[in-house]
C-alpha cells in the first residue's frame, strides 16, 4: 500500500504519468492519420457542429472555446468517480484527436501548423494538470476510505485553478489565431 500511496500523493508524478499518456496518444493519432489509403469523413453529423469559419467577435469566440475546454476539464474531473479510469480515457482520446488533427493539418495546410502550435501546448498542458488533479482527488478519496487518512484537497484545487487560468489564456490565443486564419482565407 505504501508504494501506491507514495506516488499517488505526488502531483509531479501524476503530471509525469499524464504527460506520458498525452505524448503516447498524440503519436498514435499522428500515425493513424498518416496511414496510406486511409479514408475518413471529416464532415460533422449535425449542422451545429460546424466551426465558425469567420469569427466576428474574438471575445465571444474565446468564450465559446473556453466553454468547450471547461467541458473537457469536467470530463477529466468526473473520472475521479471511477478512480481515474474515465480521466485516462478522456485524456487519451483528446490527445489522440490532437495527433490525428495535427497530422491531417500538416498534410493539407502545413503553413497553418505554426499558428495552431501557438495555443495547443498551453491547452494540453492545462488538460494534463486537470487530469492530474482528477487523479489526485480520486486517490485522496481512496486513501481516505481505505486507510483512514485525513483528506488534503488543496494541491488539487491549486492545480485545477492553474489549469483554468491556462485555459483562459489558451482560449484567447486560439480565438486570435482563428481570427487571423479567417483573414488569410478567402
Amino acid at each position: 500500500m505504501w508504494r501506491f500511496t507514495g506516488w499517488s500523493r505526488s502531483m509531479p508524478a501524476l503530471v509525469t504519468i499524464n504527460t506520458g499518456v498525452v505524448v503516447f496518444a498524440v503519436c498514435i493519432g499522428w500515425h493513424s492519420s498518416s496511414v496510406r489509403h486511409v479514408r475518413f469523413d471529416v464532415r460533422p453529423d449535425r449542422p451545429d457542429e460546424v466551426a465558425d469559419t469567420k469569427p466576428r467577435d474574438t471575445r465571444a469566440h474565446a468564450t465559446k472555446i473556453f466553454g468547450g475546454n471547461v467541458r473537457v476539464v469536467g470530463g477529466l474531473l468526473i473520472g475521479a468517480c471511477t478512480l481515474g479510469i474515465e480521466t485516462l480515457r478522456n485524456l487519451f482520446w483528446n490527445a489522440f484527436v490532437l495527433g490525428f488533427g495535427l497530422s491531417a493539418l500538416m498534410r493539407s495546410s502545413p503553413d497553418l501548423l505554426p499558428q495552431v502550435l501557438r495555443y495547443v501546448p498551453l491547452e494540453f498542458s492545462a488538460f494534463v494538470l486537470a487530469a492530474s488533479a482528477g487523479h489526485h482527488l480520486a486517490f485522496t478519496v481512496l486513501r481516505c476510505l481505505a486507510a483512514g487518512e485525513t483528506p488534503r484537497f488543496s494541491p488539487s484545487v491549486v492545480v485545477l485553478a492553474t489549469a483554468l487560468v491556462m485555459l483562459i489564456a489558451a482560449a484567447v490565443i486560439e480565438a486570435g489565431v482563428a481570427q487571423h486564419v479567417a483573414e488569410l482565407t478567402p
